[in-house]
């Protein structure tokens, strides 16, 4: 006989979202897999949310709501939703996205390859219901390097084994994003990814969404001097978009050669079901720079003035990781911004180099 447990938890952290709560309710209630239980947990809700979410309750008794008291930040709710779930995998669903009918049925034949967390396609819509986006086949591979370095995979498209999250620490606040922080903590851990190339889930794109509003508090350090005169005019000239084709040419290079080696690594994973070319993908212009360093800012450290590019991570240990490997996995880029500095003729500047990344 099967035990009391479910097959899914489905953690879905909520804060006055209120009427517009109930589509995202329905989006689970409309899953093939019927096996599975959904934790709604209310961060403190002081509108009509929760009468919405008890409404739910009535009509579907594997619906539950739990109220918590007010985090202001959605780590505290997905903690208390682990806490609570009964189910043997984890899934995340925030409270502005939805599911494809088909989402949990992709997530159970993912597990059922031996996956520890696992990942499906979107697709990104406006407020007005329109897409405006969605994922490609490049983006659902993944590979330690890739989740080192960027912030993939949204939360209402991942699950995980239950008690995957709590072994490495379970959800984390901070100044960064949650979710790349504990799939980096996983992934360290050894867990296996596994990715779905079907776009199950829909994402709300919004300037709206907290996504957008996280600020990069820690950096990507890429040079330094001992005069802000000088630190401001490689800044200038780094920003003046008169390397934007060189730019573009080496991120290229950069990025073809890295994908090239991670494809062949053992790490290296491609989503279920996908055996495409991973050259045909690059050629149509994946990973390329916008040709700008834009967003470059100067910051003031230790006495010198540094260059940097905000990073969006949620500790100086991971910010650290990055510049380590940028350096290493980027050569030509890194040598471009290199010679353009030195051509500023900036004395007192040295290009950043964390130690043990060998010589720049």
């Amino acid at each position: 006989m099967r035990p009391a447990s479910t097959r899914f938890s489905v953690v879905c952290p909520t804060y006055n979202r209120s009427r517009l709560i109930a589509q995202t309710l329905d989006s689970v209630r409309s899953q093939s897999v019927t096996d599975w239980e959904l934790l709604v947990v209310s961060d403190g809700s002081t509108d009509d949310t929760e009468d919405w979410v008890r409404a739910a309750v009535g009509r579907d008794p594997r619906i539950r709501l739990i109220r918590t008291e007010r985090h202001g930040h959605p780590s505290g709710p997905r903690n208390r939703g682990l806490a609570e779930a009964r189910g043997e995998f984890i899934a995340y669903l925030d409270h502005d996205d939805v599911w494809h009918e088909a989402h949990l049925s992709a997530l159970l034949t993912a597990f059922e390859s031996g996956g520890d967390v696992v990942a499906t396609g979107f697709e990104l819509r406006d407020e007005e219901g329109r897409v405006t986006s969605s994922s490609r086949p490049l983006e659902m591979c993944w590979h330690p390097e890739i989740q080192a370095l960027g912030a993939v995979f949204e939360p209402s498209r991942v699950a995980h084994r239950r008690g995957c999250a709590e072994r490495v620490g379970g959800w984390r606040t901070g100044d960064g994003m949650e979710d790349w922080d504990l799939w980096l903590r996983l992934a360290d851990a050894g867990a296996r990814f596994v990715t779905v190339l079907d776009r199950t889930a829909s994402l709300l794109d919004s300037a709206g969404t907290r996504r957008h509003h996280i600020a990069g508090r820690h950096h990507l350090r890429v040079a330094a001097f001992d005069n802000v005169r000088h630190a401001h005019a490689a800044l200038s000239e780094l920003r003046s978009g008169r390397h934007t084709s060189t730019l573009r040419a080496a991120c290229a290079q950069d990025t073809r050669a890295w994908l090239r080696r991670m494809a062949a690594s053992r790490d290296f994973v491609r989503p279920l079901g996908w055996n495409g070319d991973v050259e045909a993908e690059l050629a149509e212009g994946w990973g390329e720079a916008d040709g700008s360093w834009s967003e470059l800012v100067l910051v003031q450290r230790a006495g010198r003035f540094e260059l940097a590019l905000p990073l969006a991570c949620a500790t100086v240990e991971h910010a650290e990781r990055i510049t380590a490997m940028v350096r290493r996995l980027q050569p030509a880029q890194w040598a471009l911004i290199d010679e353009i500095i030195a051509a500023c003729g900036a004395p007192g500047a040295y290009a950043y180099a964390p130690a043990g990344s060998g010589p720049v």
